[in-house]
């Protein structure tokens, strides 16, 4: 049976949305516990920059040297106002660390 525009199950529309374009399904990830994660809520008293070097040195530590793996974590550091932000950029937005 055909699905029209509106009868798209819930994942369709995260899919299509998500800013990250996965360039490499293949990408080989190894378990972080969360508690080594840093987060990042969007408040003003943490600088951005900062985070993100916190982030770096979290993935060197863990050998996360491919954009690919690093493109990967980010999404699961951010929280609260970081993370509405983030699901609001344009989908397929990212495709490099650098741009992160």
């Amino acid at each position: 049976m055909a699905r029209n525009q509106n009868d798209r199950r819930d994942g369709d529309r995260i899919k299509s949305a998500f800013p990250i374009r996965e360039t490499n399904g293949d990408t080989k990830m190894k378990n972080i516990s969360p508690s080594a994660l840093p987060h990042f809520h969007g408040l003003t008293t943490k600088e951005p920059d900062t985070f993100v070097f916190e982030l770096s040195i979290i993935c060197q530590t863990y050998d996360y040297i491919d954009d690919d793996q690093k493109l990967k974590l980010f999404p699961s550091t951010l929280k609260d106002a970081a993370l509405h932000w983030f699901m609001g950029l344009p989908g397929d937005n990212i495709t490099t660390w650098a741009q992160i």
